[in-house]
């Protein structure tokens, strides 16, 4: 493990860098195993879980990229995430399409 990240775990755990993870896991509702593994450099963490820890652990969102190695151009870790902003935006579309079209009856019944 890299300077920066012991660095962090001891900057949120008192000095001690043991249990640190496990705080991390706590606190943003996930497993230990995926925090472990963005320690390890297997895996990264996604968009959410940097703006998360930043505002956690009060670091900026900068901090935290440069501890996981995220670059600004690999914002998104897969496409899974990409998708599900895409499905979202489809439903926020829907509700608006309803809500117009529900504002729109209303304004006739005037």
């Amino acid at each position: 493990m890299d300077e920066k990240k012991i660095k962090f775990l001891q900057d949120i755990n008192n000095g001690t860098v043991k249990g640190a993870q496990k705080i991390i896991a706590q606190k943003l509702n996930i497993s230990n195993t995926s925090v472990s593994l963005w320690f390890k450099g297997a895996t990264q963490p996604s968009l959410d879980s940097i703006l998360k820890i930043s505002k956690l652990f009060n670091k900026s969102e900068q901090e935290i990229k440069e501890i996981f190695f995220v670059e600004d151009k690999e914002t998104f870790t897969n496409t899974k995430d990409v998708e599900l902003i895409k499905e979202k935006i489809k439903r926020f579309e829907t509700e608006i399409d309803f809500l117009k079209t529900r504002v729109s009856a209303l304004e006739k019944k005037k």
